[in-house]
């Protein structure tokens, strides 16, 4: 119930944000990455260590307390493939393989994909325990916390 709550309000916020920013979607320099969690958070930085987990889900909750909910973007997308080499260290072919492997074996399943970044924005901002990543270009939201970004490969704090 919380999951449809939280894709809800991130289609309506995601709808309201397009209407007021610019997108870089068609093309989205991958050079600069955000990691971005919602305002309430109370995590400052967040290093590979914290994220590798929770994006290959094997870390279900905040060290806080709450459920830590990753959201991706698709997998052909250029800033999940950065993403994922610079916290998972694995390319596209070995992110698929990792996750067909975690499927084979009954393991959790793979973070819910959004379609764009100004989705995972909506969704990182009405959902606590969300966590995700954004172009910089398409950061205008006031209701994210920036935890780390991503700059020529290299995860470093915000």
């Amino acid at each position: 119930m919380k999951t449809r709550r939280t894709l809800l309000a991130a289609l309506l916020l995601t709808t309201t944000v397009g209407l007021v920013a610019p997108s870089s979607e068609a093309g989205g320099d991958p050079s600069i990455i955000l990691v971005v969690v919602n305002k309430t958070n109370p995590a400052a930085t967040l290093g590979v260590s914290d994220l590798r987990p929770i994006f290959q889900t094997s870390k279900t909750s905040w060290s806080s307390g709450g459920d830590a909910t990753p959201f991706n973007l698709p997998n052909d997308h250029r800033l999940r493939q950065a993403f994922d080499q610079a916290v998972l260290g694995l390319d596209p072919d070995r992110v698929a393989r990792y996750w067909k492997d975690r499927k084979i074996r009954g393991g959790a399943h793979a973070p819910r994909q959004l379609p764009t970044t100004g989705a995972v924005l909506a969704a990182v901002a009405a959902d606590s325990g969300a966590v995700g990543y954004v172009n910089a270009a398409d950061l205008n939201n006031k209701t994210v916390k920036v935890v780390a970004k991503i700059i020529a490969g290299k995860l470093m704090p915000p």
